[in-house]
């Protein structure tokens, strides 16, 4: 079967799979014949997709959500107020789309998320069939269990959301557990990076932070100088120079953070899907901390907790974690995450592609 993706090119956790469910299907004999792009600046490809995409990719101009720099939340106006400026590009953005996926005749195009990818899917109505694969479409699911008091921020995210599904033949939900399916919603395993699997996990008794709202780092720093037997290995997107003496800053990179993933007690987190699924694979148990007003992050706090995964706290709490460490309450999930290549291929129908399915999402 011949494939095309869409990708959102601006999270990291979009590339990461569309990058794992590439090598599972060429692994199978299959093509990604063209992946297309989409980012805030089309002269250029997100790093990640250039160092370990493996197939032929195209960029195209593409909106992205923009987040209140303080506080991190969504922010519609702002949203809106960038996209609006470059209308004219999106709908050339559309039309590139259609004439690259024209020129290649893929069986199955799968979106990775991408705004733009919705509208192509329900303006120009491809024949290959159309999948969208991403953890938010979990949270169109009627069984999935919204955190309470927060509708509108609800209903923003799901608009996003239900905009990249347009058209859609099929959503697949990806779950840090499983899941109940709804209809057309199908509940996945995580699309991880392969290497994980070759990673053997040992616990050397430090505490591994991972924060994308760096300062939220005075926190972990009020707590280790009170308790400097504790140590600390914390990745954050910025220059400090003061630190404690048992904590120890990294710079941002993903593969030293795998790497002491495996050899931490536990990880303290701001809730990212990609990271606390990883987490929960290497049998890592977790501090989800979402940032205030991040609605996203809330109700992966939420679900990886029913799942498992660990606690769900409003603040870095590190008195609360160490006492959850010492309880024996983790959870094996890597029989769930290793079934991805198994449900990834049942789903995708590769041994019988349906034609002319009905679509079942619009609006």
């Amino acid at each position: 079967m011949k494939f095309a993706f869409i990708i959102q090119g601006e999270g990291r956790g979009h590339q990461t799979q569309a990058i794992s469910l590439a090598e599972m299907l060429m692994s199978n004999g299959h093509e990604v014949a063209v992946a297309l792009v989409g980012t805030i600046n089309p002269k250029k490809l997100p790093v990640l997709l250039e160092e370990k995409g493996n197939f032929k990719m195209e960029t195209f101009q593409s909106p992205s959500l923009v987040y209140d720099p303080k506080t991190k939340a969504l922010s519609l106006p702002k949203t809106v107020k960038n996209a609006l400026p470059n209308l004219r590009k999106y709908i050339s953005s559309i039309r590139k789309i259609k004439r690259i996926i024209d020129q290649h005749q893929p069986d199955i195009i799968i979106n990775f998320y991408d705004f733009l990818g919705g509208l192509y899917t329900a303006f120009c109505n491809p024949k290959a069939q159309v999948m969208c694969i991403g953890h938010q479409y979990l949270l169109l699911n009627r069984n999935f269990n919204h955190p309470k008091n927060h509708w509108f921020d609800k209903q923003i995210v799901n608009f996003n959301t239900r905009i990249t599904a347009l058209g859609a033949d099929k959503l697949l939900a990806l779950s840090f557990s499983e899941f109940p399916s709804d209809k057309g919603i199908i509940t996945v395993p995580p699309l991880l990076r392969n290497e994980l699997v070759y990673y053997s996990t040992e616990n050397h008794g430090y505490i591994l932070v991972y924060l994308t709202q760096a300062e939220l780092v005075s926190e972990i720093f009020e707590y280790a100088k009170e308790n400097s037997k504790v140590q600390f290995e914390v990745f954050v997107d910025k220059v400090i120079n003061e630190v404690p003496g048992n904590v120890h800053i990294n710079p941002i990179s993903s593969s030293v953070f795998i790497q002491k993933m495996t050899k931490c007690s536990g990880i303290i987190s701001t809730a990212g899907f990609e990271s606390i699924c990883e987490a929960m694979y290497l049998g890592k148990p977790a501090l989800m901390v979402p940032i205030k007003k991040h609605y996203e992050q809330l109700c992966n706090a939420h679900d990886a907790e029913r799942a498992g995964a660990g606690i769900y706290a409003p603040r870095i709490d590190v008195n609360l974690f160490m006492e959850y460490l010492k309880q024996d309450t983790i959870r094996n999930h890597q029989d769930w995450i290793n079934q991805s290549e198994s449900i990834f291929m049942r789903e995708l129908g590769l041994n019988n592609v349906a034609s002319n399915s009905e679509k079942i999402l619009q609006i």
